[in-house]
């Protein structure tokens, strides 16, 4: 479900001072998991979100926002997300099947992307104001002063979408005020920060493809101020871009009624960065570059775990593990059965190598079955599994599917999943090697067939160039719900039915979520309490304002929303087994 970090002892022994804060893991489990970061101050005040990393080739968001993780929160609430787009980053390319940052402007269901946009969208909407962190070619000017100066260059700027907005502070105020104190401390000159109006709200702008970014999504549909800080990636010096950057967010966070104390970066860890330190394990044993080759047996899984550094600069790096024949899929995220031989593995931290081992397959290859169909192998959520041609499989909405191969083939095996495109650009039928999330809403409709009690089907089919066309069937059934298990205080046990949209009748007090109970695992669940994310084993507080919502792990899809009506349980009506619906 949510993998929580505790993070309040860390904070409070590097910054002397008492703290809340926590970090919650979205789409655990996936390729696209997520980290959301949650600092609220010692005194009330507004709430506004931080994000960088919507771009895997923009260095300088994503190492201010993680560094801004360490601050200590004086005043407000912060969210923050630094690295928005993992896969991007460990690519380092703006997009891998689409610019996350043009997927706000409807409620696409195509790519992981847009699972992204939606939790993203969720979190901005808890929000009173939103710092997008960014980094962006060249200088930006209102006038052509050179090729790498000028209005179509976007670094060194802050980019709003207009002067103000129906009842929104004035933009264009709050900036010129924050870049006063800014650029007070700027040199050279050539790198002060500008004003960028785009102006998106004019039919005339030059620059309406902004009105799918997450400012304009933020400023226009949710209502709240939303500026974009960038920093140019021609600067080379990434301790300077990462201090500015960060002082002007502070400067914003201020502005928009948050005070934080934010850590100083040290000139010594950028340059050092990424660390190179990191210890990776193959089926346990370590990975060393140095050495000749990684022996490896054929037929066997896969198994990829890293360690992280000793990231006292706390950077955090993301890391990744690419197959040479399977770029992009991160195996220290997922196993992997290899049935045919690749030749090396590569170790990325934020998408730069830092090492690459030679892959040695000792022993024979699996035989092929000597009677009988072919046999295709998968990983369903994370389990591994045979199925023979003919056969059937079957899964729940928001499984995770991955492709392995045939049996006993050593070929590079295509393996079509009808109506499904896995990435962008690459709709050539293969979708082996690839994570595929079963969402029946981001099919294309005419290859899902209609079964009864709402489930649908879809077939896997072998198209290998001279191989038979065989074939396999996954039944995919709705993901329900039945019921939460909750703890009292007194250590009784209430069992919910889940019913979405009808009032649940709960004694105020705390409650502890026990479990949730479905046709399937609790952690394809999300559970929120009103806005707050719930994990298993976590307490919250029923008041007569909140409500329960549940979302899909791997999708953030929306399972409903109970609404809670409180009130006292009398020694005669509590009933220990179950909660009591009106």
């Amino acid at each position: 479900m949510l993998k929580r970090s505790s993070l309040a002892l860390i904070f409070s022994l590097l910054l002397c001072t008492p703290v809340w804060a926590e970090v919650v893991t979205f789409f655990p489990g996936t390729q696209y998991a997520l980290d959301v970061h949650f600092l609220r101050g010692e005194k009330p005040g507004p709430t506004v979100f931080v994000q960088g990393g919507i771009q895997g080739d923009e260095t300088g968001g994503f190492l201010t926002a993680q560094l801004l993780t360490r601050a200590k929160v004086r005043k407000g609430t912060v969210i923050i997300v630094p690295r928005a787009n993992p896969p991007s980053i460990h690519e380092r390319k703006r997009a891998i099947n689409v610019d996350l940052n043009r997927r706000f402007d409807q409620d696409y269901n195509e790519f992981y992307e847009d699972r992204l946009a939606r939790l993203i969208r969720f979190l901005v909407s808890q929000s009173q104001a939103l710092i997008h962190l960014h980094e962006g070619s060249g200088f930006y000017n209102p006038v052509r002063v050179s090729d790498l100066r000028g209005p179509n260059r976007y670094g060194q700027s802050v980019i709003i979408d207009a002067v103000g907005y129906k009842n929104v502070a004035n933009l264009e105020r709050a900036a010129r005020q924050v870049l006063a104190k800014l650029n007070e401390g700027v040199s050279p000159k050539e790198y002060q920060f500008q004003i960028f109006n785009m102006d998106t709200f004019n039919d005339r702008s030059k620059y309406l493809e902004q009105r799918k970014s997450l400012t304009y999504y933020a400023l226009s549909r949710v209502g709240i101020p939303a500026v974009a800080l960038e920093v140019s990636k021609n600067i080379t010096d990434l301790n300077w871009k990462v201090s500015a950057q960060l002082k002007g967010t502070v400067l914003f966070l201020r502005q928009f009624g948050v005070e934080v104390d934010a850590p100083e970066p040290r000139p010594q860890d950028l340059k050092a960065y990424p660390p190179r330190d990191l210890k990776i394990l193959v089926n346990g044993r370590e990975l060393d570059s140095r050495k000749p080759a990684l022996s490896l047996a054929p037929g066997a899984t896969l198994d990829v775990r890293c360690e992280p550094s000793q990231d006292q600069a706390g950077l955090s790096p993301v890391t990744a593990v690419f197959a040479s024949d399977r770029p992009g899929f991160n195996l220290a995220k997922a196993p992997r059965l290899p049935l045919a031989p690749f030749q090396t593995l590569d170790v990325r931290s934020d998408g730069q190598v830092l090492a690459k081992a030679t892959l040695q397959w000792t022993g024979a290859w699996p035989a092929p079955e000597q009677s009988g169909p072919a046999k295709f192998v998968c990983w369903l959520g994370g389990k591994l599994v045979h199925v023979p041609a003919g056969g059937t499989i079957h899964a729940v909405q928001g499984d995770q599917l991955v492709l392995e191969g045939v049996w006993g083939s050593k070929k590079d095996e295509v393996l079509n999943l009808k109506g499904y495109v896995s990435r962008v650009g690459k709709n050539d039928g293969q979708d082996a090697g690839q994570e595929i999330i079963l969402d029946p809403k981001s099919f294309i409709p005419k290859f899902l067939v209609p079964q009864p009690g709402g489930d649908v089907t879809c077939e896997v089919v072998r198209e290998t160039p001279g191989q038979a066309k065989d074939k396999f069937t996954i039944v995919l059934k709705p993901r329900v719900v039945h019921s939460l298990v909750l703890t009292t205080q007194d250590g009784r046990s209430l069992t919910v039915p889940w019913s979405p949209d009808k009032p649940l009748q709960l004694a105020p007090g705390r409650y502890t979520l026990a479990d949730v109970q479905g046709n399937g695992p609790a952690a394809m669940v999300q559970v929120f309490a009103s806005n707050t994310p719930v994990t298993l084993g976590q307490s919250f507080t029923v008041t007569e304002k909140d409500s329960i919502v549940l979302r899909q792990a791997t999708t953030f899809a929306d399972m409903g929303v109970m609404k809670l009506s409180t009130r006292t349980l009398s020694q005669a009506d509590a009933e220990p087994d179950s909660a009591r619906l009106y």
